[in-house]
């Protein structure tokens, strides 16, 4: 019999390393201007992805932007090759981890992402005959998708309303610290991932604790 609890995991740097440095890198080597140490800066005072991860904008009127807000002269596809530098693969053994858990538990994503990294991250083939990691959960709530974007509370309450579950039954995962407070004001149990390279054993420990 699965636990009463439900395990809701971010992804990047939960479940998928990422460093958000080799984008930023990529980034400068097409600006005419700027550095990417500008570029991060920028991005973050800016906050020049959120639209579009919000689904706000759509994939050209984002690389557009981009590309005219840091002077960069590069085609759509090299565009999207250096949007997609900050994706390092999956952990080793993340299927059979999630697989395991998937056996006492529902298993949710929800994640701030882009239409331009889900194409990468869901093509995957991380099961021992080639299943895509992403079945085994019950829901995959991609940002872009749903017009919010973390830390805005209306993201966690759409997630619980669409899977008729209980805040207080909802385990969640995530390096942000400023998404776990939010989560944490809708009563969810939220679980700050603060090493993103040893993430699976920080949530094994603290689903032994926590359910």
């Amino acid at each position: 019999m699965k636990s009463s609890h439900a395990l809701l995991f971010d992804l990047g740097n939960v479940l998928l390393p990422i460093d958000l440095s080799l984008t930023y890198h990529a980034f400068s080597r097409y600006s005419n201007r700027y550095s990417a140490t500008q570029i991060e800066q920028i991005t973050h005072e800016e906050g020049l992805w959120q639209a579009y991860e919000a689904g706000l904008v759509d994939e050209s009127t984002f690389r557009n932007s981009i590309k005219a807000r840091f002077e960069m002269n590069c085609s759509d596809a090299a565009f999207d090759q250096a949007f997609n530098e900050l994706l390092l693969g999956f952990h080793d053994g993340l299927y059979s981890f999630l697989s395991d858990l998937a056996l006492n538990f529902d298993l949710y994503l929800l994640s701030n992402t882009s239409s331009i990294h889900a194409r990468v991250f869901l093509a995957n083939e991380l099961g021992p005959e080639g299943q895509n990691v992403f079945d085994l959960f019950r829901k995959v709530h991609l940002s872009f998708e749903m017009g919010l974007i973390k830390p805005n509370p209306k993201i966690y309450e759409q997630v619980i309303h669409e899977n008729n579950l209980l805040a207080s039954q909802v385990v969640f995962f995530d390096d942000n610290f400023s998404n776990i407070e939010s989560a944490k004001i809708l009563g969810i149990q939220a679980i700050h991932i603060k090493d993103p390279m040893r993430s699976l054993e920080q949530i094994k420990q603290s689903i032994l604790h926590i359910c």
